[in-house]
């Protein structure tokens, strides 16, 4: 009997302590590992059903970055997860062989065929954010602000009547991004959020990128939903002089199987600067996602309550206010067992693909406008959700959606349409079907 009030007491408490979140992954894979660290990351955490992925979504304009992200979800043998992409690049260019995504698109079995395949990742956000639940998105940023700044300049679509400022006003709990310096709660931009000018002298990749400072400095701006930010340096906190301390993952991807995607992700990139047998890195990204699923726990503090400023040159303060809704983190614990929990979850095992079907979508029913509108589908088996919807007609696939609404001008409410749900593995559910009207 004491076991059983033991296991039930744990069980609770992992329940408060890692509530599942509902996530949108906002990622730029090419030219550091970092970014496939989270993304195992996140798999393994989404196994413990910690959290559900609802995208991954590129900000690279490489085309080959979508790619990888597709072939690292298909690794952990969930395909289905939706892949976005930021389209409002004058042109997209291949990867070279010095980044790993060029790799890991080449190399490993993928369910997107071409880069032209991806979605668009601001319509994405759209999509999805239209039918969540108020207040109940986490939204990971561990790249550029691209995609989220078109989220908050859009406009009303076929996809929603909201404005992007709108749909993060009411669905988003909480942006967490990697960027920005908060060290004495002031310091240097490195490169997320667009560099700085005083590091020009110092790095050249830290130096000022306008179009990304712009960018971010307009969401930080106009951002309606709680902000934190996580700074460089809580992962890389010895740079520029800081005297902060590094946390520093990698090596112990060592220990897994030569073609593991992760393992190889990171031997690739240090591969082509000089060798692969020491491959330990900065954890900026991870310790961003890290503290979004698990929050504070031992490992952080949170300042919440104030304001973030970003200058055009690139330097960053945080102001605390009364009434204030960004913030940064800080980290409160050793360095090596801050990176101790994060390679453990980096190095998380491969789940196997889930053969149980989904849901099926209920009480399917035609909208005023004219769109087809249904319950959302329900997953029950542990590590595993519903990330989309497919349409049929006339057993035709016609479009998968990734809400629970659908409007095209191709509808004819005189015909018959089926709705099948699927989870991140690839698995459909039985057939809704909604019959002419």
């Amino acid at each position: 009997m004491k076991k059983t009030i033991l296991a039930l007491t744990f069980f609770l408490y992992i329940s408060v302590a890692f509530a599942q979140k509902k996530v949108i992954l906002d990622t730029d894979p090419s030219f550091d590992p970092d970014d496939v660290g989270c993304m195992a990351m996140l798999q393994h955490m989404a196994t413990n059903d910690e959290c559900h992925i609802l995208a991954i979504v590129n900000s690279t304009n490489q085309k080959e970055s979508a790619l990888s992200i597709s072939a690292i979800n298909s690794f952990y043998n969930r395909p289905a997860i939706p892949v976005g992409d930021y389209k409002g690049y004058p042109n997209k260019i291949h990867a070279n062989e010095n980044t790993y995504d060029f790799h890991i698109a080449k190399d490993y079995p993928r369910s997107l065929k071409k880069w032209e395949e991806s979605l668009d990742g601001v319509k994405l956000y759209r999509e999805i954010l239209e039918s969540a639940k108020d207040s109940s998105i986490t939204v990971v940023i561990i790249g550029t602000m691209h995609n989220f700044y078109g989220l908050l300049k859009s406009q009303p679509d076929e996809l929603s009547a909201k404005t992007g400022w709108e749909l993060v006003k009411q669905k988003v709990e909480q942006v967490v991004t990697m960027g920005g310096n908060f060290l004495k709660n002031k310091g240097l931009d490195r490169t997320n959020w667009g560099g700085s000018e005083i590091l020009c002298p110092y790095t050249e990749w830290s130096c000022l990128n306008e179009e990304r400072n712009r960018m971010c400095r307009y969401v930080i701006e106009n951002c309606p939903a709680p902000f934190v930010a996580s700074g460089w340096e809580n992962g890389n906190g010895d740079y520029y002089n800081a005297n902060n301390g590094n946390v520093m993952t990698g090596q112990g991807l060592k220990k897994l199987p030569k073609n593991h995607i992760a393992r190889v992700s990171y031997e690739k990139h240090f591969a082509y600067r000089g060798g692969a047998e020491d491959i330990d890195r900065h954890s900026n990204d991870q310790i961003a996602l890290h503290y979004a699923i698990r929050g504070e726990g031992e490992n952080y503090k949170a300042f919440t309550s104030g304001k973030i400023t970003l200058t055009p040159s690139g330097e960053c303060t945080w102001i605390p206010q009364q009434k204030g809704i960004q913030g940064h983190i800080q980290k409160v614990r050793e360095d090596d067992q801050i990176a101790g929990e994060i390679e453990r979850l980096m190095m998380g095992e491969v789940p196997k693909i889930d053969k149980t079907p989904p849901s099926a979508p209920q009480n399917l029913g035609w909208t005023v406008d004219g769109a087809i509108q249904w319950n959302p589908a329900m997953d029950d088996t542990k590590g595993s959700w519903v990330v989309g919807y497919n349409i049929y007609s006339n057993g035709n696939l016609i479009r998968r959606v990734h809400g629970t609404k659908f409007r095209s001008k191709l509808l004819d409410q005189s015909a018959t349409y089926v709705v099948k749900s699927i989870n991140a593995s690839g698995m459909e559910s039985a057939p809704s079907t909604l019959r002419p009207r």
